[in-house]
């Protein structure tokens, strides 16, 4: 089985970033989450102050995972830039990985 998880971060908020940290690592080692391609929003990437999209990365420590497939994308949610971006990498991940054999089927599930 295959598990997504979208997670978004206030790339203005700098104080909550070890907090993001926290949560953020507690649901992708979730023995149920091993396994799941993740996308992190960088959101309000318009504000001035908001992280960098590499420093969200940072922060919530991906550079250190390994063997897991991730993607970080700068955003705006009001104004929608950069979310069809992700969610394209998403599906072409998605297409790659049925195609190479690594999934055969799709679930979703809300949290």
């Amino acid at each position: 089985m295959l598990n997504l998880q979208i997670y978004v971060v206030d790339s203005l908020d700098r104080e909550r970033i070890g907090r993001a940290r926290a949560e953020f690592q507690a649901i992708i080692n979730d023995p149920f989450m091993l396994n799941s391609v993740l996308l992190v929003f960088a959101n309000k990437q318009d504000m001035r102050g908001a992280m960098t999209p590499m420093e969200v990365c940072e922060g919530l420590g991906l550079y250190d995972l390994t063997n897991r497939i991730w993607h970080i994308q700068g955003t705006c949610a009001l104004k929608g830039d950069g979310l069809y971006e992700g969610l394209d990498w998403l599906a072409t991940t998605l297409d790659e990985m049925r195609a190479s054999g690594r999934i055969t089927s799709t679930s979703s599930s809300s949290s």
